[in-house]
Protein backbone atom coordinates (compact mmCIF):
# COMPACT_ATOMS: atom_id res chain seq x y z
CA UNK A 1 0.00 0.00 0.00
CA UNK A 2 0.82 3.46 0.32
CA UNK A 3 1.10 5.89 3.12
CA UNK A 4 1.07 10.03 2.36
CA UNK A 5 2.68 12.36 5.11
CA UNK A 6 1.92 16.20 5.15
CA UNK A 7 3.37 17.90 8.04
CA UNK A 8 3.06 21.32 8.46
CA UNK A 9 5.17 23.29 9.49
CA UNK A 10 7.69 20.67 8.52
CA UNK A 11 9.52 19.48 12.35
CA UNK A 12 6.27 19.82 13.86
CA UNK A 13 6.25 18.27 17.53
CA UNK A 14 4.11 17.86 20.05
CA UNK A 15 3.81 16.88 23.61
CA UNK A 16 2.96 13.22 24.50
CA UNK A 17 4.03 9.73 25.78
CA UNK A 18 5.83 8.73 23.25
CA UNK A 19 5.33 5.01 23.97
CA UNK A 20 1.40 5.44 24.04
CA UNK A 21 1.12 8.27 21.63
CA UNK A 22 3.37 5.74 18.73
CA UNK A 23 0.46 2.95 19.93
CA UNK A 24 -2.50 5.33 18.69
CA UNK A 25 -1.01 6.18 15.88
CA UNK A 26 -0.15 2.45 15.18
CA UNK A 27 -3.98 1.01 15.99
CA UNK A 28 -5.31 3.34 13.47
CA UNK A 29 -2.96 2.82 10.71
CA UNK A 30 -3.10 -0.89 11.48
CA UNK A 31 -7.10 -0.53 11.44
CA UNK A 32 -6.49 1.24 8.18
CA UNK A 33 -5.15 -1.96 6.36
CA UNK A 34 -6.72 -4.90 8.08
CA UNK A 35 -10.37 -2.68 7.04
CA UNK A 36 -8.93 -2.13 3.61
CA UNK A 37 -10.08 -4.81 1.01
CA UNK A 38 -7.95 -3.24 -1.87
CA UNK A 39 -4.51 -1.68 -1.78
CA UNK A 40 -4.34 0.44 0.97
CA UNK A 41 -4.01 4.43 0.62
CA UNK A 42 -3.58 6.31 3.79
CA UNK A 43 -2.84 9.77 4.12
CA UNK A 44 -1.65 11.40 7.16
CA UNK A 45 -2.28 15.07 7.52
CA UNK A 46 -0.39 16.44 10.54
CA UNK A 47 -1.07 20.59 11.21
CA UNK A 48 -0.03 23.17 13.65
CA UNK A 49 -3.23 24.95 14.98
CA UNK A 50 -3.61 27.82 17.08
CA UNK A 51 -4.27 25.79 20.29
CA UNK A 52 -2.19 22.59 19.37
CA UNK A 53 -1.78 19.86 16.65
CA UNK A 54 -3.75 18.10 14.44
CA UNK A 55 -3.65 14.65 12.94
CA UNK A 56 -5.95 13.29 10.30
CA UNK A 57 -5.35 9.69 9.32
CA UNK A 58 -7.66 8.95 5.98
CA UNK A 59 -8.12 6.01 4.57
CA UNK A 60 -9.88 4.25 1.57
CA UNK A 61 -10.83 1.49 3.34
CA UNK A 62 -14.52 -0.69 3.62
CA UNK A 63 -16.02 2.11 5.56
CA UNK A 64 -18.09 1.77 8.86
CA UNK A 65 -21.76 2.21 8.70
CA UNK A 66 -23.44 4.79 10.15
CA UNK A 67 -25.63 3.26 12.63
CA UNK A 68 -22.14 1.68 13.92
CA UNK A 69 -20.04 5.15 13.92
CA UNK A 70 -21.51 6.04 17.77
CA UNK A 71 -19.94 3.14 19.08
CA UNK A 72 -16.56 2.27 17.65
CA UNK A 73 -14.72 3.97 20.44
CA UNK A 74 -16.72 1.79 23.23
CA UNK A 75 -14.90 -0.85 25.00
CA UNK A 76 -15.07 -4.41 23.61
CA UNK A 77 -17.40 -2.93 20.68
CA UNK A 78 -16.53 -4.59 17.43
CA UNK A 79 -19.27 -3.77 14.12
CA UNK A 80 -21.08 -6.94 13.83
CA UNK A 81 -20.41 -8.96 10.58
CA UNK A 82 -22.71 -11.70 10.88
CA UNK A 83 -20.51 -15.11 10.71
CA UNK A 84 -17.68 -13.30 9.13
CA UNK A 85 -14.15 -12.95 11.45
CA UNK A 86 -11.51 -12.83 8.85
CA UNK A 87 -10.09 -9.60 10.94
CA UNK A 88 -9.66 -10.72 14.65
CA UNK A 89 -9.74 -7.92 17.46
CA UNK A 90 -11.07 -7.93 20.99
CA UNK A 91 -12.53 -4.19 20.12
CA UNK A 92 -10.25 -2.49 22.80
CA UNK A 93 -7.61 -0.55 20.03
CA UNK A 94 -10.46 2.82 19.59
CA UNK A 95 -10.96 2.39 23.02
CA UNK A 96 -7.54 3.00 24.23
CA UNK A 97 -6.82 5.20 21.18
CA UNK A 98 -9.64 7.39 22.62
CA UNK A 99 -8.74 7.29 26.10
CA UNK A 100 -4.72 8.04 25.26
CA UNK A 101 -6.16 11.17 23.33
CA UNK A 102 -8.20 12.37 26.40
CA UNK A 103 -5.51 11.62 28.88
CA UNK A 104 -3.35 14.12 26.38
CA UNK A 105 -5.92 16.44 27.18
CA UNK A 106 -7.43 16.18 23.48
CA UNK A 107 -9.84 14.35 21.13
CA UNK A 108 -10.77 12.20 18.30
CA UNK A 109 -13.22 12.30 15.88
CA UNK A 110 -14.29 10.11 13.19
CA UNK A 111 -16.26 10.19 9.79
CA UNK A 112 -16.72 7.33 8.07
CA UNK A 113 -18.93 5.61 4.73
CA UNK A 114 -19.43 2.55 3.59
CA UNK A 115 -16.74 1.70 0.56
CA UNK A 116 -15.91 5.43 1.12
CA UNK A 117 -13.18 4.80 3.56
CA UNK A 118 -12.69 6.56 7.05
CA UNK A 119 -10.68 9.44 8.46
CA UNK A 120 -9.67 9.99 12.18
CA UNK A 121 -8.88 13.36 13.45
CA UNK A 122 -6.94 13.76 16.79
CA UNK A 123 -6.37 16.93 18.62
CA UNK A 124 -4.02 17.25 21.14
CA UNK A 125 -3.72 20.65 22.75
CA UNK A 126 0.00 22.26 22.95
CA UNK A 127 -0.06 22.16 26.67
CA UNK A 128 -1.93 19.10 27.81
CA UNK A 129 -4.42 19.25 30.17
CA UNK A 130 -3.88 23.01 30.30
Amino acid sequence: GDILVHINPPGLKIYADVLHFKNVISNLLDNAIKYCQRKPYILIDCMETRDGVQISIKDNGIGIPKENLSHIFDKFYRIPTGNLHDVKGFGLGLNYVKLICKQHGGSIKVSSEPEKGSEFCIFIPKFPNS
